[in-house]
């Protein structure tokens, strides 16, 4: 079941993720977009907490492997990554 579960709760992490990490042109600046940039990344970041949660029970029953905690905290160092050192549009 876990098997099923986990990747249909990551896939919207993984978009998240993807659109978090796309470049962005300088000549854009605009405060509203850089609100919705950094809001999005937070709310990815709290996604990512939320899946490394729903898969610890998983891991714990010995139903999945360790290795399932690898895609999720990666998208949450990604994500963290992006928006700490590199903020959107040098706000």
């Amino acid at each position: 079941m876990g098997a099923c579960l986990l990747p249909t709760i990551e896939a919207p992490l993984a978009f998240v993720t993807l659109v978090q990490l796309m470049p962005r042109g300088d000549d854009a600046v605009e405060f509203d977009a850089a609100q919705e940039f950094a809001l999005l990344s937070n709310l990815g970041m709290g996604w990512a907490i939320l899946c490394l949660v729903l898969t610890l029970p998983f891991v714990k029953t010995r139903r999945l492997r360790p290795w399932w905690y690898a895609p999720p905290l990666a998208m949450l160092l990604a994500l963290a990554a992006r928006l700490l050192f590199f903020p959107p549009y040098g706000s």
